[in-house]
């Protein structure tokens, strides 16, 4: 074993303990007790921030363990501190995270903390990052994951919640939020456009249009995002992604029935100079670069800067589905050793190119056979075949008299995004204090073609929010109290153009939202806990819309009852349009009245052959509601590494609205969560098996799909039609049997079935014929003749975005070659089994179940300091529809894509 040479003598303040005296800095200190136990039990942690060696002096007498270390490395570096139940070798993973160093546990526990490199004479050699280990029981331990879900800093094993992490290691690839899918069993991400679909076990939103607020919350570095379609461009540089299954309705201030997404970046480390940098290329000519660069500004200040730059060209046919990202970020810490610290961040990020698209799938005929479209999935929307499809008897469009024909709107990003924020903390003595300003802008001036149709938005949203908390410790009672004020603004331009249907919406919105939490844990023993938490939410909503709709009408077959006319000389809406009255003028329609005196545009030369109808809905209204959310939950240390816990978790999601003239408001939609689950270290640490059972009711659920307005028109409405209970377990594994195997596999059944889903239709039938043609939907259907339109009962019908099984199954093997060099190797499959995704309930339409699988293949050094990697993605070349849409004038389907296989080299440096 390792000799170590220390000088110490007796310390005042801690009867029979010892403490070092001034030494020359080569040699080593000796803090703490003699040998104890190792065995992991949590310990109550109290270390403020401070010079790093203090706070190693403070851990060895919290913990009652010996440590060694250097006075040469460590008396330069600063330590944030750490504060709750943890097991005191993950409080020792907190103190040292971002110093620099690391540490082995002895075969008679004593703890070692080493610089990088630092041999057996405490010589320095090429810089390395010791990792936990026991020497001389021939294993190395599973590594601790620090969280901080629960607005404190905890080890994910000990965080009485149901929560996956996903490590920067995996997001080196990832540039977009879809990519997230594969990572996490329990989240199912689509690509559409910018303002992506998130889904946690069944519960998510459909829409990503600015009317509503999302299921699912996504905070970035701790700020709450009003607009999923915000999310883009942030990760690189991670710390983490924390995910959250599972309603988060006490200590989040912001809507949450489906769980919460937490982005985290790597912050600035004090006393720290360092450089990390990837670069990597690939088919498709992808490149994508990441740099970081931490400096030490003085002792007490540290400053962290952070950019990325990635594109690729397009993955379909007609050269759409590209992306061009550009972005930096900038930290300041100052934090002068007292009782307070201040980091402030600022960020920036511009994505460009074509955005996710997709392809046409088929199309459905007036009387429900499919028509399959006669080309892969890598047919773009504005492919020559596509346009051959969309101009074909199989997307003949009734009300119009014609096919539908070709797009030629193309797809394009040019968005901004900024954000500002920062993060006070401060020791007032009762207690700790925690503020979080901050302000966030997007400037989106995007096209998207979700279906054979086009969406152009020029949109911006502002948002304002400040939290403040404050916790602490009041004798077996852990508190938390906190606030949170949360102003959005958005101010948009809508452009929809669907052929021979479309027109402008108009929005200016306003959500103020206040809410205050609280959380109180109390602990019964050592081994047992009781929480009861709660919020109180006000939301104020103000929506101001104007949506100018268009619909071509063939004039024989609507209003003269020719069911076998056509009007093959419609004049479509022109391209990149941007007010009703500019595309009417562009194709040559004059404004004019139907007989019945609605205003409508004709062709001059023949006014009664071919029209457009336009409808104008003005939406001006307000919603105010509020709720109360709570949780209430148990949690025991059955042993030093086996935790067992159970809750019980309501949320709420406010209310919106649609531009329909039929239903312009949608309630609030709320859920109960009932979580159990166990989460273990077995084997010398070696092991981990974590089991959840989650048992969901979801209420007043919120919709959106397209439906026919008051005067038929075609309308994109929410509306509260859902129920559902979701339910099942998942099971995670990780297996650590060799010093260099690591062995993985998380496992989620999910049984989400909609128990109450009934919505109506108008009926879409030929003048004198009601009741004749049902709308197009998997579920059963029954004409009300009374009201003069369908009911549709989904009710017993699978959730959509519900897949029942969600596998991950991986292995990473680390093969020493010589010349201080090794070989990483690492695989991993996705599966998932086949999920509903239209809101129409099509099953022919319904993804069917795949494998997608990675694989990689890195030559690095001993240290890490430097990596080549070689890597394929989506190994099958599985083109998986990630979200759908039905488009009901042509009758097609159309899904956007996940990637096909990627591959390429990566190289990583480290300084």
């Amino acid at each position: 074993m390792r000799q170590f040479t220390a000088v110490a003598v007796r310390n005042n303040n801690a009867p029979g303990r010892l403490s070092s005296i001034p030494l020359a800095a080569a040699l080593l200190a000796l803090v703490a007790l003699v040998p104890v136990s190792a065995a992991a039990t949590p310990r109550h942690f109290d270390i403020a921030t401070q010079a790093l060696s203090t706070a190693l002096g403070e851990f060895a007498r919290q913990s009652d363990r010996q440590i060694l270390f250097s006075t040469t490395v460590v008396d330069a570096r600063r330590t944030e501190g750490i504060k709750g139940e943890l097991e005191p070798e993950a409080a020792l993973s907190q103190l040292l995270r971002g110093s620099g160093l690391g540490y082995r546990v002895t075969a008679d526990d004593t703890i070692l903390v080493l610089a990088r490199a630092q041999d057996e004479s405490g010589e320095s050699g090429s810089e390395q990052t010791v990792p936990l280990s026991r020497e001389g029981e021939g294993n190395v331990e599973l590594a601790e994951v620090l969280v901080t879900a629960q607005k404190r800093e905890e080890s994910a094993q000990k965080a009485a919640i149901a929560i996956s992490v996903v490590e920067p290691e995996a997001l080196l690839s990832v540039t977009a939020p879809e990519q997230l899918t594969k990572l996490v069993p329990a989240v199912q991400i689509s690509a559409t456009g910018t303002s992506p679909l998130i889904y946690v076990r069944g519960v998510g939103t459909l829409s990503g249009n600015p009317y509503t607020d999302a299921a699912v919350a996504v905070n970035y570095d701790g700020i709450y995002l009003g607009r999923p379609s915000s999310i883009s461009g942030l990760y690189y540089d991670m710390e983490r992604i924390e995910v959250l299954k599972g309603p988060q309705g006490t200590l989040y201030g912001r809507n949450s029935t489906g769980g919460a997404m937490n982005i985290l970046p790597a912050r600035p480390v004090l006393g720290s100079n360092s450089m990390d940098a990837t670069l990597s290329a690939g088919n498709f000519d992808a490149v994508n670069a990441q740099a970081a660069l931490n400096l030490a500004l003085s002792d007490a200040v540290a400053l962290r800067l952070a950019s990325s730059a990635y594109s690729h060209s397009g993955y379909m046919s007609d050269g759409t589905y590209s992306e061009r990202g550009r972005g930096g970020r900038i930290q300041l810490l100052v934090d002068p050793g007292t009782s307070w610290n201040l980091r402030l961040s600022s960020d920036y990020f511009h994505l460009g190119g074509t955005g996710p698209s997709g392809t046409i799938l088929g199309a459905i005929t007036p009387t429900g056979s499919l028509v399959a479209a006669p080309y892969g999935r890598d047919v773009g929307l504005h492919d020559p075949r596509t346009d051959a499809f969309l101009s074909s008897s199989a997307a003949f469009v009734d009300v119009s008299g014609a096919v539908f024909g070709p797009n030629a709107t193309r797809p394009g990003l040019d968005n901004n995004y900024y954000g500002v924020h920062a993060e006070f903390k401060a020791d007032l003595g009762v207690g700790d204090l925690v503020v979080l300003p901050a302000w966030r802008r997007a400037d989106r001036d995007e096209t998207f073609n979700p279906s054979a149709f086009a969406l152009t938005s020029d949109e911006t949203d502002e948002q304002y929010s400040i939290e403040a908390r404050l916790s602490g410790t009041a004798g077996s009672i852990d508190w938390l109290g906190g606030a949170f004020y949360f102003d959005e603004s958005v101010k948009s331009t809508f452009v929809v153009d669907n052929r021979i249907q479309g027109g402008v919406q108009y929005i200016d919105s306003q959500n103020d939202s206040w809410a205050g939490f609280g959380r109180l844990t109390w602990n019964l023993t050592d081994r047992m806990r009781l929480t009861g938490a709660g919020r109180y939410t006000d939301d104020r909503k103000d929506f101001d819309g104007r949506a100018e709709t268009l619909q071509a009408v063939c004039f024989q077959r609507t209003v003269l009852g020719n069911p076998n006319a056509v009007c093959p000389d419609i004049r479509r809406l022109p391209a990149n349009f941007t007010s009703v009255a500019q595309a009417m003028a562009d194709i040559g329609y004059v404004l004019s009245t139907d007989p019945s005196g609605r205003p409508v545009y004709v062709d001059p030369t023949n006014p009664l052959y071919v029209l457009y109808q336009l409808t104008v809905t003005p939406v001006n209204q307000s919603l105010s509601t509020s709720k109360f959310t709570w949780r209430a939950g148990v949690e025991f240390d059955v042993g030093p590494s086996s935790l067992l816990y159970a809750s019980v978790e309501t949320g709420y999601r406010s209310g919106g609205f649609s531009f329909s003239s039929l239903k312009p408001t949608v309630n609030p939609e709320s859920i109960t969560a009932y979580t159990v689950g166990s989460k273990n270290r077995f084997w010398d640490n070696r092991v981990q098996l974590n089991v959840e059972g989650f048992f969901w009711k979801y209420k007043d659920q919120q919709n959106t799909h397209f439906g026919r307005g008051a005067n038929g028109e075609v309308e994109l409405v929410t509306e509260n039609i859902g129920e559902s209970t979701n339910k099942g377990i998942e099971v995670e594994l990780l297996v650590k049997p060799l010093p260099n195997t690591l062995l993985r596999a998380d496992v989620q059944y999910l049984d989400a079935e909609y128990d109450r889903f009934i919505y109506s239709d108008l009926d879409n039938s030929p003048t004198g014929q009601p009741g004749t043609i049902a709308p197009v939907t998997g579920c059963p259907t029954q004409f009300d003749s009374t009201a003069g339109n369908w009911i549709v009962d989904c009710s017993g019908f699978p959730a959509q975005f519900s897949p029942e099984w969600t596998m991950n199954f991986g292995v990473q093997q680390t093969i020493p070659i010589p010349n201080n060099l090794k070989l990483v190797a690492d695989a991993g499959t996705h599966y998932q089994s086949s999920t509903v995704q239209l809101f129409e309930q099509l099953s022919a339409f319904a993804p069917g179940s795949y494998w997608m699988s990675d694989a990689s293949l890195a030559l690095a050094s001993q240290d890490d300091r430097w990596s080549l990697t070689a890597y394929v993605e989506n190994i099958e070349d599985k083109r998986v529809a990630t979200s759908m849409l039905y488009n009901g004038l042509p009758s097609t389907v159309g899904a956007s894509l996940s990637p096909p296989r990627t591959y390429g080299l990566r190289l990583r440096a480290s300084f």
